[in-house]
């Protein structure tokens, strides 16, 4: 008999929940799952795929969101770094002193440029830049060109921006999927208890029809390495063996010889028996009074054989 497995994925406990509820709607007679589990398992299927919906509606909108914000992020990346190497070229030609670098938190050397890798990065470097000209402006300093610093500023803000709502769909996507990740325990548990009422409805069926009829309730089931399928010829009695009688080759019998053959292979007849007999008995005498006269019983004895 295989074994069953609970679902693995979100899509498979949804199948199995609407396999459990369609069975049940067209049972007859006694209820295969309880009513209290039937009610239990429409109202975690809708609650389940709900959330599961928002869940893929806000990463979706993320995954979409992401697009537009690498494309922003790639712009406000080129536009910051023009600047900086604007401001660097300014540094080696003379135009501006080396020191003034440090309004932007960047060491006096001219070739030196912020790190613009990450979206966190470009955050932090970027404020400093913004900072740092309108300080060293503020001093006297003559602005630049190409690009501005006005121009840049608007192509960070507008980073900024999508960087807050990529953040914010960010959290809502995290926030869904926590939601979808509670419930599958309450899911499983559910599950497991519907197939318990399944198997143990359908255990007096043979192996085939038992695993076909619970499968039809949404029981999934999986077969082991090496395991031989179920079949319906499973279901079928198995054939007795019968026990063949011993057939006995040579029969024994025994037979009685009847009273006219015994008579024939008799040594003696009935005046020699008697004769015999007699003898016998004179015999025995004689023996008796070996004992008490030794001689007289041994020539009384052989002249019992040859006087005769």
């Amino acid at each position: 008999m295989p074994y069953r497995r609970l679902p693995n994925t979100d899509q498979a406990r949804l199948r199995t929940l609407r396999a459990i509820i369609g069975a049940s709607a067209t049972q007859q007679g006694d209820s295969v799952v309880s009513y209290k589990s039937q009610l239990e398992a429409k109202t975690w299927l809708q609650n389940f795929e709900q959330a599961i919906s928002l869940y893929q509606q806000m990463y979706e909108r993320q995954i979409a969101s992401n697009k537009d914000f690498q494309e922003v992020f790639q712009n406000a990346k080129l536009y910051l770094s023009h600047f900086m190497q604007v401001l660097n070229m300014s540094i080696i030609r003379g135009e501006i002193k080396a020191e003034i670098k440090q309004l932007y938190h960047l060491p006096t050397n001219a070739s030196s440029m912020p790190d613009f890798s990450s979206a966190d990065d470009l955050i932090e470097a970027g404020a400093h830049i913004m900072e740092g000209e309108a300080e060293r402006i503020r001093l006297g300093g003559t602005p630049l060109y190409n690009p501005t610093i006005a121009k840049v500023n608007v192509h960070y803000d507008i980073f900024k921006e999508y960087r807050l709502n990529q953040l914010s769909l960010q959290q809502n996507t995290q926030r869904y999927a926590a939601q979808v990740n509670a419930m599958r325990e309450s899911v499983d548990a559910l599950i497991a208890d519907i197939w318990n009422q399944i198997e143990a409805t359908f255990l007096s069926l043979p192996p085939y029809q038992r695993l076909e009829t619970c499968k039809s309730w949404g029981v999934i089931y999986y077969y082991r390495r090496g395991e031989a399928l179920l079949t319906p010829s499973d279901d079928l009695p198995k054939p007795q063996v019968e026990i063949q009688d011993i057939v006995v080759s040579e029969e024994i019998k025994i037979e009685i010889e009847p009273e006219s053959a015994l008579q024939e292979h008799l040594l003696f007849d009935e005046s020699e028996r008697q004769e015999f007999a007699a003898s016998s008995s004179k015999m025995h005498t004689l023996l008796q009074k070996k004992k008490r006269n030794r001689t007289t019983a041994q020539s009384s004895l052989l002249s019992l054989f040859f006087n005769n």
